[in-house]
């Protein structure tokens, strides 16, 4: 129907449902991680839950406060960069190489292809109602 194969179709939509769900149990958990090279300061970040580890080893005290800010601000952004390559090397073992069940369909196309088929099935019903009323007018004469 209208070249799309609907069982094709239907394993697709099951295959990236059961990827989806596997990627989203890996990425669940996942905590992003830095440090500095002395290992006097080190952090872990979360979406959910924000820091939920700072480490401050009481000789990085000795760093100015403007120091230790920034420090902790880079460490931070480092934790969100690891915490984001984790999540893209989770998507890659879930999905590998399918590039298609790891892209989402084109909405407008599937809105389009739904609308042909509703063309086609209106048209049909429309030809079998007339199909039905000529068949009625010759066997009423």
């Amino acid at each position: 129907m209208l070249g799309i194969d609907m069982e094709a179709v239907a394993a697709r939509a099951r295959r990236v449902a059961e990827q989806s769900a596997e990627l989203n149990e890996r990425l669940s958990g996942l905590v992003g991680h830095a440090e500095t090279q002395d290992g006097r300061l080190r952090l872990a970040f979360s979406p959910e839950q924000g820091l939920p580890e700072l480490h401050i080893d009481p000789r990085a005290m000795r760093m100015g406060s403007e120091e230790l800010a920034e420090t902790i601000q880079r460490l931070t952004r480092e934790a969100v960069a690891d915490l984001e390559r984790q999540k893209q090397e989770a998507a890659r073992d879930v999905y590998g190489d399918d590039q298609e069940a790891a892209t989402p369909p084109d909405a407008e196309k599937l809105k389009q292809s739904l609308r042909d088929m509703n063309d086609i099935f209106s048209g049909l019903s429309k030809d079998a109602t007339g199909l039905m009323d000529e068949a009625r007018r010759r066997l009423g004469q």
